[in-house]
């Protein structure tokens, strides 16, 4: 049993090595998911990833960010869905426990492609810092931040952000190059 462990250490060990230099997969942060597993950005590699980044509770931005990632994994096809994840990281990591996102992907029927990430206030500053992400709590409680929407390709690399969907879902799977 300790070879098997050992052997897959190493196998780890030489994925992350692999990564290009200019990967946002080298971030070594630990990341809770909805699914209640700890995991790092390098967990991500071999699928392209649309990231955005919400929080739970918004009623404005973040059900319309949802509803776009949404209407581009409806527009793909099963191909392309086995070829993608979606990402969604919380800006309020101390309220977004792995319970409340679980609940929160239950309520908003996102299936096994999904995978919601919730860490602490200097793993989600360090994130969004690397992705060029901006936001700032306010003094009523909400969130204000980039309505961003990230793709990564299957090492990281960052293919392309956009805000929103001004072409339509089509688009941005174009982009993907799906």
């Amino acid at each position: 049993m300790k070879i098997f462990g050992l052997l897959l250490m190493l196998f780890s060990l030489n994925a992350l090595a692999a990564l290009p230099g200019d990967s946002f997969y080298q971030l070594k942060d630990e990341w809770q998911s909805h699914d209640e597993k700890t995991i790092k950005m390098h967990d991500l590699v071999g699928k392209k990833q649309i990231i955005a980044f919400i929080y739970t509770d918004c009623t404005t931005a973040c059900p319309v960010i949802v509803s776009d990632l949404k209407r581009i994994q409806q527009a793909m096809t099963h191909e392309q869905q086995q070829q993608s994840g979606f990402v969604l990281v919380s800006l309020t990591p101390g309220t977004d426990t792995p319970k409340v996102m679980a609940h929160f992907a239950q309520q908003r029927q996102l299936d096994q492609h999904w995978t919601l990430l919730s860490g602490n206030d200097d793993q989600v500053r360090t994130l969004t810092m690397a992705l060029n992400i901006r936001y700032m709590g306010l003094a009523n409680g909400e969130i204000a931040h980039s309505n961003a929407i990230t793709v990564l390709d299957e090492q990281g690399r960052l293919l392309f952000q956009q805000s929103g969907l001004p072409a339509g879902p089509e688009d941005v799977i174009e982009k993907m190059r799906l």
